[in-house]
């Protein structure tokens, strides 16, 4: 989640009218309908990203796989171990303070007509983190290369070409000039961005805050987040957070990924401890994910 924070600022107003409707769909561990028992349990390694970019992982003289990158290799095929190493080589180079590398368990299932997901690490002083999951499917091949780092970029705030534009995440496909520093305000129109939400060319985006609040929305031009339909909860357990987060299988409007059984669709972690923001968080590396069967890192069996 490249590295910017995902939580757009709202007035105090609708952050309380988010709050009670939270409060109505947080759910205590007992009343979630899955068996997590039955599930397989994925590792998954975060790590601080420090400043690199999507642009940067393009430049062979800041990334040594640059080439093989471009020719189609993932940045988890060259990487996969190697995140507890990156992390605290980009945490020395930026001069992060805080934890920069930590490995997460994943679940996921799917229940009637939806898809359950559960996360877990240790906690912080108690304390639980705000959690993210952008998941693009195959028309958006960058996402099955690099995750989230499809919407990270040069010029976004605190990155090394910020020039105070405050552009927030992106994906190249809505701007029509991309450079070394990234696509600035060249925009796209309109219709050509609805061409590619038409097209699933977009990232679909999940978010629990620590509170147990459950958001959704999605990254093209920008992020637009809005109301969950489903449901969302945190708690602290023996000493780790577990988030818990369902979503419809169907989309129900643009900006949505309908997810079929069968297909494989690809997913990136961002994890903001508390007290951090912006690009302060930890990201994984691209996941595949399969609904209902099929051969992926994680499977979202039927129960």
């Amino acid at each position: 989640m490249p590295h910017q924070s995902l939580r757009p600022r709202v007035p105090r107003s609708r952050r309380l009218i988010a709050c009670a409707f939270a409060c109505a769909m947080v759910l205590p561990a007992a009343s979630w309908a899955v068996d997590w028992g039955k599930t397989a349990v994925a590792e998954v390694s975060l790590f601080y990203p420090g400043q690199m970019s999507w642009e940067k992982v393009l430049t062979a003289s800041s990334h040594k796989g640059a080439t093989k990158f471009r020719a189609g290799e993932t940045c988890h095929d060259c990487h996969r171990d190697e995140e507890a190493e990156m992390g605290a080589s980009q945490a020395q180079l930026t001069g992060f303070a805080g934890r920069n590398a930590v490995t997460v368990q994943l679940r996921a299932a799917v229940q009637g007509d939806s898809l359950h997901l559960q996360m877990s690490g240790p906690a912080v002083d108690g304390k639980a983190p705000s959690v993210a999951i952008m998941l693009g499917n195959e028309a958006l091949k960058s996402t099955a290369q690099a995750g989230c780092w499809a919407a990270c970029h040069d010029d976004a705030p605190g990155m090394a070409s910020d020039s105070g534009q405050k552009l927030g995440k992106y994906l190249p496909r809505s701007r029509s000039r991309n450079t070394a520093t990234g696509g600035g305000d060249s925009v796209r129109p309109q219709a050509e961005l609805d061409v590619a939400l038409t097209a699933g060319e977009f990232l679909d985006v999940l978010e629990i805050e620590a509170s147990g609040t459950g958001e959704r929305g999605h990254v093209l031009d920008k992020l637009h987040m809005g109301e969950l339909v489903g449901a969302a909860s945190m708690r602290i357990e023996n000493g780790r957070w577990v988030a818990e987060i369902q979503r419809p299988l169907q989309a129900a409007g643009s900006g949505q990924i309908a997810l079929e059984a069968g297909k494989v669709y690809h997913l990136g972690i961002a994890l903001h401890d508390p007290g951090s923001e912006g690009r302060e968080h930890l990201v994984s590396l691209a996941r595949s994910l399969s609904i209902g069967s099929g051969s992926a890192d994680i499977v979202a069996a039927s129960q």
